[in-house]
């Protein structure tokens, strides 16, 4: 199995955040593997086998699952809750073993993950996700009989034009982008690998400049390469329930406050209507990835709060 031993960037990542926060050598997730579809899907756990509920973390397409775990997923675990972030297909360390690789297929092999872990060990599911993985655990919540709650730091409905002429990197020619793409992936070029930060604003990340630099040269998150057809996947996404409809669960949204590539703006674009508890939660001073001690002191604060409060 791979390890993120042999990964220097989420060190020197750790380094850099606040004392606090840095995981420790004692204090470092589980790592496990699961199979979907032939795929070894990559685990970082925190187990707990009395707690209550289960937070599941999802990545964007710029960061993994351990990413996740240092800004967000050892402190909660440290509240009592089990915790597990899976690297989908294309970051990671997940070892892919599929030609085809669609936005569906991230949506699919995590709604199973969950089915898989409550089969196995049943607990109070909670997704969280972090930048696009905000909108794929909506969409995962849809195709779940049972979910406590959804904590997401964005949520972007990526077939919206307005969403799209915000988060995308060229916004002038976005007019373009999905003509094209269309007729590259049916002209079979859709399996061509692209650099994600080559289509995304990718150096509004993270706000340290020293942080973004080893995220930008880091192939396991937003140096990663994606096929065409997983972008045109993810741009031309239906909701599997219009959010005027979802009522499955309450909806928490941390939304850092100096966050320049997704502003608060999209996420309300996004979730307008939204039937369900909707919530909206300010990071101070946070960025995309929050490596800002004062946001991700609230982040914690307030997704415990959250959790809580569903009892």
């Amino acid at each position: 199995m791979k390890s993120y031993n042999s990964n220097a960037a989420w060190k020197q990542l750790n380094g850099l955040l606040p004392i606090e926060f840095q995981i420790k050598e004692d204090n470092l997730p589980v790592e496990e593997t699961w199979d979907w579809k032939g795929n070894k899907m990559h685990l970082d756990r925190y187990p707990n086998p009395t707690a209550e509920y289960r937070i599941f973390l999802h990545h964007g397409v710029g960061t993994n699952g351990r990413q996740l775990n240092m800004i967000f997923g050892h402190k909660m675990a440290a509240l009592g809750y089990e915790v597990v972030a899976m690297d989908n297909l294309g970051y990671g360390l997940t070892e892919v073993n599929q030609k085809d690789i669609k936005y569906e297929d991230w949506v699919n092999s995590f709604t199973d993950f969950i089915h898989a872990e409550n089969k196995r060990d049943y607990k109070k599911t909670i997704l969280y996700g972090l930048s696009a993985g905000g909108m794929l655990v909506y969409c995962v919540a849809c195709n779940l009989k049972e979910v406590h709650g959804i904590i997401g730091m964005c949520f972007l409905k990526n077939d919206d034009k307005r969403v799209q002429y915000e988060t995308v990197k060229f916004p002038k020619t976005n007019w373009l982008a999905l003509p094209l793409l269309r007729s590259l992936c049916s002209l079979g070029f859709s399996k061509v690998r692209i650099p994600i930060k080559g289509l995304s604003k990718m150096n509004d990340l993270v706000n340290n400049k020293q942080a973004l630099e080893i995220f930008l040269a880091d192939k396991l998150s937003a140096n990663s390469s994606v096929q065409l057809q997983f972008i045109y996947s993810l741009v031309t996404y239906e909701l599997p329930i219009p959010v005027a409809q979802f009522d499955k669960c309450p909806i928490l949204l941390t939304q850092p406050e100096k966050d320049t590539w997704t502003p608060l703006s999209v996420s309300q674009i996004s979730m307008e209507g939204i039937k369900a508890p909707f919530t909206i939660r300010i990071l101070e001073d946070a960025g995309h990835y929050p490596m800002e001690e004062k946001g991700l002191k609230q982040l914690t604060q307030y997704a415990d709060e959250f959790i809580k409060s569903l009892n």
